[in-house]
């Protein structure tokens, strides 16, 4: 019996690991948080993005972000100069 639970948790351990995928819309998903009319932020320091409508969520690219998505959030991506570099929906 003990060999039998050895032999499935050995099995178990063989499966193909699941990669997580970050919570992103699909391509072709409706403009919802109207991240269309803010895209000329682009390229701007962080403190433009503070007149942004909320919800909305500032991120670099060492910062850790929930993988949830929402569709009326609009998502302020930053690079390490803290200058916006895409704003998306989610």
């Amino acid at each position: 019996m003990k060999y039998t639970i050895f032999a499935g948790l050995l099995l178990a351990g063989c499966g193909a690991a699941v990669t997580p995928t970050a919570g992103r819309a699909p391509a072709n998903a409706p403009d919802t948080c109207n991240a269309a009319a803010h895209q000329g932020l682009i390229g701007m320091e962080a403190a433009s993005s503070l007149a942004l409508p909320e919800p909305k969520r500032l991120y670099g690219p060492n910062d850790a972000v929930t993988m949830d998505f929402n569709a009326a959030r609009l998502n302020v991506q930053l690079d390490e100069t803290d200058n916006i570099v895409a704003i998306t929906c989610g």
